[in-house]
């Protein structure tokens, strides 16, 4: 380190150079006046006296110069007084900066040797991150096949449930199939054994024929009342087919099974409304065999009022018999149709609601070729007709 003659303490310098001049001024003026008077201290001759003198002088000088640097310098004051401690301390400082230095060089080939080390990690880094990179490209293509896959499976899942249940379906319809065939199966071996009786005996009721039916209103009747009324109806279609065969009433046997009978008491019985209970006949039966019967509850409403009129057609031109008898016969059958939509219940063999007598349907047909057009044809009811019929109608032309 270099320092310029400005860096001085000038007044230091200056303070110094002035106080040592002094000094040795006086000293010289002092040892003068002792040589000239020719004292003599601590026993000296002259001479020596004033060369002590003059060392006491240059002591002082030194003294003085020493007091003032002192007085004016922290460091120099330092240097004095503390010199010993400073040396301990700089060589105290130094075995520890030799340790430093040491420890310094140790951590420099510590450091060499871990940037050795960084440098192999980076190395090892990049080719990690670059099979990272390599992997994740993979990833991502395994991630879109998986994705793929994911979608493939549920498109395959909901085809798999699709047909779970037509297979399902398809085994219902089988076993539906099945069970039909079962029980054409039996139809077939009821018609052969009805055909060989057919063969032997005379047919005396269809399967789904109406035996008898008969209107009820339950309200305020016990079991015992609903089941004599059942028996009565029994009876009844038991006189029925005795006129229509011939045979003894006694002869015919009808039979209801216990389980049947319950379930048309509870029918019955489920509400106090007016009721409708037809007797059909189950399967078919020959001259003295035994006819296994059903028994049908319907509630039974008011469809149409006496004197309200069913069907109407204007007829515009003269009608011979053929074109009068087709025009009747369409208005019955649409008379017929609208019975079985407004509620009336239809015969299960014939599928009509009713029927007119042959001479009064040719008598209206004569009616309808004689009368001049323009008139209408109107069928009406001819009494109240409840839900289980008969459709009894009048025919009228204006």
């Amino acid at each position: 380190m270099q320092y310029g003659l400005s860096e001085l303490n000038w007044e230091l310098v200056v303070s110094l150079v002035v106080i040592s001049a002094l000094v040795a001024y006086i000293g010289d003026i002092l040892g003068m006046k002792l040589g000239k008077r020719r004292i003599s201290l601590f026993g000296m001759r002259p001479k020596y006296t004033s060369r002590f003198i003059t060392v006491v002088t240059g002591i002082l000088i030194t003294l003085v110069t020493l007091f003032v640097m002192a007085m004016a310098s922290d460091t120099v004051r330092v240097a004095l007084f503390n010199m010993k401690y400073i040396q301990r301390e700089i060589s105290t400082l130094t075995d520890e900066l030799s340790k430093s230095r040491g420890e310094l060089e140790s951590l420099q080939t510590d450091l060499f040797k871990s940037q050795s080390e960084l440098l192999a990690k980076e190395s090892q880094l990049r080719e990690v991150e670059s099979s990272l990179a390599e992997n994740l490209a993979k990833l991502k293509k395994v991630e879109a096949e998986v994705a793929r896959l994911a979608k493939r499976a549920q498109t395959l899942e909901r085809d798999r449930e699709r047909l779970s249940k037509e297979l399902e379906a398809m085994r219902k319809e089988r076993d539906s199939l099945e069970a039909q065939i079962a029980d054409l199966k039996a139809q077939a071996d009821e018609l052969r054994a009805n055909l060989e009786k057919m063969k032997e005996g005379k047919i005396l009721v269809l399967a789904g024929e109406l035996l008898m039916q008969m209107p009820v209103d339950p309200s305020g009747l016990t079991e015992e009342e609903v089941k004599g009324i059942l028996d009565k109806l029994k009876a009844n279609a038991k006189l029925a087919l005795s006129v229509r065969t011939g045979l003894r009433p006694e002869r015919i046997e009808i039979f209801i099974s216990p389980e049947e009978l319950d379930r048309a008491l509870r029918k019955i019985k489920e509400t106090k409304t007016r009721k409708v209970i037809r007797l059909e006949v189950a399967s078919n039966a020959v001259i003295g065999e035994r006819i296994d019967c059903k028994i049908e509850v319907h509630d039974s409403v008011l469809v149409y009022r006496k004197g309200e009129v069913l069907a109407s057609e204007f007829v515009a031109k003269s009608l011979n018999e053929a074109e009068a008898e087709q025009a009747l016969y369409n208005l019955l059958r649409q008379v017929n149709l609208k019975a079985q939509r407004d509620g009336v219940i239809p015969d299960p063999i014939t599928g009509t609601v009713g029927n007119i007598e042959a001479t009064e349907f040719f008598d209206v047909v004569d009616g309808l070729s004689e009368t001049k057009p323009p008139f209408t044809i109107s069928v009406i009811a001819d009494s109240d007709i409840y839900t289980e019929g008969p459709v009894r109608v009048k025919i009228e032309i204006d």
